[in-house]
């Protein structure tokens, strides 16, 4: 009988055609730097996806694909979890620039383990809201958490986490069940724009996590390719016009950090004619 260790498992979750071709590209990312288990869980999608281990979700008709896609990734854990591995969800936008990725399952504290997002809750609170607030900083989202699900946030300037990457395994099924029910909670809220973060954010205090550590940044480096840009610019943008991140290199012989997995936000992934697209792309 065969002791040999079972694979930990890279996972992805989306629904509807427009993610489709995401998660090609980021597939083709990481089967190029790891040998572990991959699976794709996959909703309305036409879209042939490039991989042998597609689970297909229905999903009912009250929700849009965007609210689908998050429904599936806060449910993970049911629909893909193993008592036997640690499994590390991806976002679509996510690709893998090193051999070293695999490292990341050794990483996995508490009931789950997310790296922090690129900035503050204070900041991020006008993108969760429906509160009108158009610059800068707001606090709405702290406001809302508390009244909604009576969880105070007393840190406005906390660094909350980012969904993009996350570790969970059989002991993330009380935090994942409430994250995915604080997030279907919102749907029907017109304070709420739909995202997960927001809910996050209350799972995490609710649950006094708040102090727990975090992924190291190379795990989920997000590029921004939108950084600087206002609102009204963001729309007429060209690749070339994109914001250069060089806060990081993908040249073993820079002196500047080594990112495992590059996070492309806000247009990012696939936009040839941008140079930190365009560097990691020349990786395969």
């Amino acid at each position: 009988m065969s002791t040999t260790s079972p694979k930990h498992l890279f996972a992805y979750a989306l629904c509807g055609d427009s993610h489709g071709a995401f998660v090609n590209t980021s597939l083709r990312f990481l089967k190029r730097f790891t040998n572990q288990d991959i699976v794709v869980v996959a909703a309305r999608c036409s879209t042939p996806i490039e991989h042998d281990q597609v689970f297909r979700s229905d999903i009912p008709d009250e929700f849009d694909n965007h609210q689908a896609s998050i429904l599936l990734k806060t449910n993970l854990h049911r629909l893909v979890g193993d008592r036997q591995r640690r499994c590390c969800y991806l976002d679509t936008d996510v690709v893998a620039v090193s051999d070293q990725i695999d490292s990341i399952f050794e990483l996995k504290q508490g009931p789950v383990t997310f790296a922090a997002d690129h900035g503050q809750m204070r900041r991020f609170s006008r993108w969760a809201m429906n509160c009108g607030c158009t610059r800068g900083e707001c606090d709405h989202l702290r406001q809302a958490i508390l009244e909604k699900f009576g969880v105070a946030v007393p840190d406005p300037n906390w660094r909350h986490w980012n969904g993009g990457v996350f570790l969970f395994d059989s002991d993330s099924t009380e935090f994942m069940d409430m994250w995915h029910a604080f997030t279907r909670s919102i749907f029907d809220d017109p304070a709420w724009k739909t995202r997960d973060q927001g809910t996050l954010i209350a799972t995490v205090w609710k649950q006094g996590l708040q102090k727990q550590a975090v992924l190291p940044r190379i795990y989920n480096y997000i590029v921004d390719s939108m950084f600087g840009a206002t609102d009204a610019r963001r729309a007429l943008l060209k690749p070339a016009d994109y914001h250069v991140d060089r806060s990081y290199s993908l040249d073993p012989r820079s002196s500047s950090p080594h990112p495992y997995f590059l996070h492309f936000i806000n247009r990012g992934l696939g936009a040839r004619g941008w140079k930190n697209w365009d560097d990691a792309e020349s990786l395969i």
